[in-house]
């Protein structure tokens, strides 16, 4: 009696067993919020066969499988232009890399050589086409004229810029 009431206790634990949802995890997700290799007070070399073409400076980064997280960072990329060298100087409290695009918030400076800074709180940088676009608010500097607005495309290559709710002074000479 006491066999068949354990085989009774059993069975009925395997179909309770069979028909109960087995929850499964997707360990792909998981490994993907994983950090790889995380670095401190770290500096991150790009090289070519002829020179260093961008380095980047960070308090921490953490590299997972399809992106890299930095904090506090500067990054120094330097392009030739009308054969001259010009370096573009890009910064921000949180910096995401996903391919060729960086992603920059909090306290956001980009600068090219002593003509253009910009100061914004989100930027979209695009390393392949030489772009940068925010749909925040921005102060900017060019040539030592103010410009202010929002929304702003910048393609760095042409000098083309496009912003919304603009404000725009011009230094001239006799200002003062």
């Amino acid at each position: 009696m006491a066999i068949k009431s354990f085989i009774f206790i059993f069975l009925f634990f395997a179909i309770i067993a069979y028909i109960s949802p087995i929850n499964t995890s997707n360990k792909q997700s998981t490994t993907d919020n994983i950090a790889l290799v995380t670095f401190y007070d770290s500096i991150m070399y790009t090289l070519d066969i002829k020179s260093i073409n961008r380095f980047i400076i960070s308090k921490k980064v953490e590299r997972y499988k399809t992106k890299d997280l930095m904090y506090n960072g500067i990054i120094t990329i330097q392009k030739k232009q009308n054969d001259k060298k010009v370096f573009d100087y890009l910064s921000g409290d949180f910096i995401e890399k996903k391919e060729n695009n960086f992603k920059f918030i909090k306290n956001v400076v980009l600068k090219r050589d002593d003509y253009i800074t910009l100061y914004t709180d989100e930027l979209l940088y695009n390393i392949k086409t030489n772009t940068a676009q925010n749909s925040t608010s921005f102060d900017a500097y060019y040539n030592n004229n103010y410009l202010k607005g929002t929304s702003l495309f910048l393609d760095l290559d042409s000098s083309y810029m496009r912003a919304n709710n603009t404000h725009f002074e011009i230094d001239y000479e006799g200002k003062k």
